[in-house]
């Protein structure tokens, strides 16, 4: 297919996606990449001039959700096709978004068979033609590991169900004034001092059932600092919505409340799950966050996760 009709193509079978604004914009994007809140959609301000995708789209366009990832594709497959000399490394960003693992929700897999046409179009042209010749491998990955018939990488939805309902393991984990149970796919940072915010943090990150992304962290700051009053209407502010919360039991503490609700994540499109506990342990305040996707199965792993979560010293 000539590079033109792939534009054209492009700009038709996204209609739908490219006449509604993204929910998350590519400028947003590039702020969350910076741990800045991402702003909402000004037709002025986002206007995809050539400028405003290359000053964007390297460190915006991994963090769009599905639809606003749409939205931009036939935008940018029309800049690669006219620019194949690539300043900002524009082109780079593009195939690989177009490169499996696929996340979830999906990106890759949100498709329809016309919009995959003109993505294996776009691929091939830029595979074996002049188009950004540094990314041309990467292309070709793209296209065998997912877009062409037999695929290496591309799971069936059979192997998808497979991996979400196998068994989770687990570890325990002992991090001196805590445990708790951590899934084995996920892998941790190490434990840090931050000491200009009078804390201590422990991170692991990962995906649950085979494709959702989760993390969880541990908190420990002195209980001078804040009463666990406080703490909980601080982090309350994390949660899109009200959160519910309770008073809770947990092993080895005087007293602890359990917070949970509906956090935006990286796109107002995509909100994830908050579990937090805040623990009160007489000299310090432990928080355990869990940031997970609204899915049952993986709601069941957070339950473990949450429950097995206790203090080893008061």
């Amino acid at each position: 297919m000539p590079a033109p009709e792939i534009v054209r193509r492009a700009f038709e079978v996204f209609t739908p996606d490219l006449e509604a604004p993204p929910p998350l914009t590519l400028r947003g994007g590039n702020a969350v990449d910076g741990y800045d809140r991402p702003e909402p959609f000004d037709p002025a301000r986002d206007q995809p001039t050539d400028a405003y995708l290359e000053g964007f789209t390297f460190w915006g366009l991994g963090y769009l959700d599905a639809r606003s990832w749409r939205h931009y594709l036939p935008r940018l497959i029309d800049y690669t096709l006219r620019r194949p000399d690539n300043p900002a490394m524009v082109v780079d960003a593009l195939v690989q978004s177009l490169r499996p693992p696929d996340r979830y929700p999906p990106r890759l897999a949100s498709l329809s068979p016309e919009q995959e046409a003109v993505v294996i179009a776009f691929l091939e042209q830029v595979a074996v033609g002049d188009v950004a010749s540094g990314v041309r491998d990467e292309a070709q990955q793209a296209l065998e590991e997912w877009w062409l018939p037999n695929p290496r990488s591309r799971p069936t939805s059979e192997e998808i169900e497979a991996a979400r309902q196998a068994p989770v393991r687990y570890r325990l984990h002992d991090g001196g004034l805590y445990r708790l149970e951590i899934p084995e796919t996920l892998h941790g940072s190490g434990a840090r001092d931050i000491p200009e915010e009078s804390r201590r943090v422990e991170a692991w990150g990962g995906l649950l059932r085979g494709d959702a992304h989760t993390v969880i962290a541990v908190n420990v700051s002195p209980i001078e600092a804040r009463s666990l009053a406080d703490a909980v209407q601080a982090r309350s502010v994390l949660y899109r919505d009200a959160p519910t919360e309770r008073a809770v039991d947990v092993r080895g503490a005087r007293q602890a409340h359990r917070l949970e609700g509906l956090t935006c994540g990286d796109s107002p499109a995509e909100p994830q799950v908050l579990t937090l506990l805040v623990a009160d342990t007489g000299r310090s305040l432990v928080t355990l966050s869990i940031r997970a996707w609204p899915r049952d199965d993986v709601a069941r792993d957070v339950e473990r996760i949450a429950s097995s979560f206790e203090l080893t010293t008061l």
